[in-house]
């Protein structure tokens, strides 16, 4: 196949390959060339990157399930809070899980007359996930759930029986286990409530955000979608500090990695830029051929940034699988693929651009001058 086209002009391939046989002649500025590449990669990594994988892993604990809750309280019982009030929160885009439930209430095995004593609450709303229960699903109103600790105490060995007080009955149909940030239901029986038995006052809201970040919004989105009575009554509690924090970090992060990057690819472009000047003055007679030859400016510069393109991507490849190794080896994590990719594609187009200043000169050398025998 021709490498020209049938307009006289060379084919793209035809660049593409002049680049991948000029890596090879002269060798020592493409070894220097990768090696650059691949050291600034590497720095990136060893300082952004190790700074980013152990920022985020500060962001992974900042951004827990204490961190993402959001508590309303009723302390008195007179706010109103309507069941109402958890569909239309949980379907507020950034909410992960809403839970509502009653004042604490002493019950005992019905069928115990001296049995031991133990706190049981009406409950509202789907179990969330941090609830784990097999029978969560199937759960009806009056139906209850307890931990295995409480139901020893109960005296009710196979999960069956019926808790009682004055003012709240449940029939024990399986067991629960609670998670971080819900594990203080861990001593209560949690009776299933649809809110329309008399006594059914939600006490306490919790609202579970999907992420930190979006806390301080949510909390606002929440208290202006839920129904109550008297909303003047109710008690918001957040870590709203964790929230700020998270922010903190992730635009000291941002700003750290801008600096260091920036600085590491306008020094590797220079680095490159003089690099490809010793090139081409090693070259000058196969550009100046070239050029006899009828080889247009466009064709020679194109060379020689396709070949800085080609360094650039095999340093910045080494550089990127050795950057990840180190990450990993020093903060336990590795950054993103996009922090990586981005990086690699940062690095090429530094050894682009410091490769047109020497890409131009090398168009513009005189071939007869280049060519004359002294």
């Amino acid at each position: 196949m021709s490498a020209k086209s049938s307009s006289g002009h060379p084919q793209p391939s035809y660049f593409v390959r002049d680049a991948l046989l000029r890596l090879r002649r002269p060798l020592v500025p493409t070894i220097v060339s990768i090696f650059i590449v691949f050291a600034a990669t590497l720095a990136i990594f060893a300082t952004t990157g190790l700074a980013m994988a152990s920022q985020q892993r500060a962001l992974d604990n900042i951004n827990s399930p204490e961190g993402r809750l959001i508590t309303i309280t009723d302390s008195q019982g007179s706010a109103g809070i309507s069941t109402e009030s958890l569909r239309l929160i949980s379907s507020l885009e950034d909410v992960e899980w809403v839970f509502g439930m009653g004042p604490a209430t002493d019950v005992h095995n019905l069928n115990v007359s001296d049995g031991e004593i133990v706190q049981a609450r009406r409950v509202f709303g789907d179990f969330p996930p941090v609830i784990d229960s097999p029978v969560a699903m199937n759960l009806k109103d009056g139906q209850a759930v307890a931990p295995v600790e409480v139901l020893r105490k109960l005296g009710m060995a196979d999960d069956v029986g019926t808790v009682s007080s004055r003012t709240l009955t449940g029939d024990i149909a399986g067991q629960f286990h609670a998670e971080s940030p819900l594990t203080a239901l861990n001593k209560n029986v949690l009776v299933v409530s649809d809110g329309k038995s008399s006594g059914s006052n939600i006490m306490t809201l919790w609202v579970s955000v999907k992420d930190v970040r979006s806390l301080e919004m949510t909390s606002k989105a929440v208290m202006e979608t839920l129904v109550s009575t008297q909303p003047e009554k109710l008690r918001v509690t957040m870590t709203s500090e964790l929230a700020r924090l998270s922010q903190d970090v992730q635009n000291e992060m941002a700003s750290t990695a801008r600096q260091t990057v920036t600085g590491l690819l306008l020094a590797s472009a220079l680095l490159l830029s003089a690099v490809q000047f010793g090139r081409v003055s090693g070259l000058a007679k196969d550009i100046g051929r070239t050029r006899a030859l009828g080889g247009s400016r466009s064709a020679v510069v194109a060379q020689i940034l396709i070949n800085a393109g080609l360094s650039g991507v095999l340093g910045a490849f080494l550089g990127i699988v050795a950057g990840s190794i180190l990450t990993l080896m020093l903060a336990g994590g590795i950054p993103s693929f996009g922090f990586s990719v981005g990086v690699g594609i940062l690095m090429v187009l530094a050894a682009i651009f410091g490769s047109i200043p020497p890409a131009v000169r090398a168009a513009y050398m005189d071939p007869v001058k280049i060519l004359r025998v002294p």
